[in-house]
């Protein structure tokens, strides 16, 4: 099996980045080693509050594998409609970045997160019908983290989507006009 490692590609890397793949493959993994290496604040984003709740606990703490493997301790801790993304230290704990729920970032608009470079958006396709209209949401949550500043001379928010190939028939990948282009790209054995 190939590992896969987002860094190979950190070139191609656009505003909107989607990588689509087996699961278990280090889609995730190695968003976390690109993104926490650069010592930025980020937000790790899920499509629901209870995915998000869940990442709270040990038991679903997405960090816990990546974190062990370098030797250092990252938990996620609710707050109100988000949650902090933190490392415990020796001495002190140090905020690494923010975990929303695209269902639920609507209440969070207006907020200045302009110090936020990279949004990794783990699991954004799911087999389940969404209760929200999944590429609305995006495109809101978009446009409030990233603000003006294109207009700003600051490089765009970064978001990379992730998700293991289960279907294609997702509200992002249709409001981006990406079927098609994801169906030659399979029909032609391309990555």
């Amino acid at each position: 099996m190939e590992w896969y490692d987002i860094r190979q590609r950190a070139a191609k890397l656009r505003p909107v980045s989607i990588v689509i793949g087996g699961r278990g493959i280090g889609k995730t993994y190695s968003a976390f080693t690109h993104i926490i290496g650069k010592n930025k604040p980020f937000i790790y984003m899920r499509n629901t509050d209870v995915q998000l709740k869940e990442c709270y606990t040990d038991f679903g703490n997405p960090f816990k594998r990546w974190a062990r493997d370098h030797d250092r301790t990252i938990r996620m801790k609710g707050e109100k409609n988000h949650a902090l993304i933190y490392e415990d230290k020796e001495d002190s704990t140090e905020i690494l970045g923010y975990g929303v729920a695209l269902s639920t970032f609507e209440n969070l608009r207006g907020v200045d997160l302009s110090e936020v470079e990279y949004v990794i958006f783990d699991e954004f396709i799911e087999r389940r019908k969404y209760t929200f209209k999944q590429f609305e949401a995006f495109i809101n949550f978009y446009e409030t983290v990233n603000r003006n500043r294109e207009l700003l001379g600051e490089d765009p928010l970064m978001c990379i989507l992730l998700s293991n190939a289960q279907k294609l028939d997702n509200p992002i990948l249709v409001g981006y006009n990406l079927i098609p282009v994801i169906e030659s790209m399979i029909k032609n054995g391309q990555k």
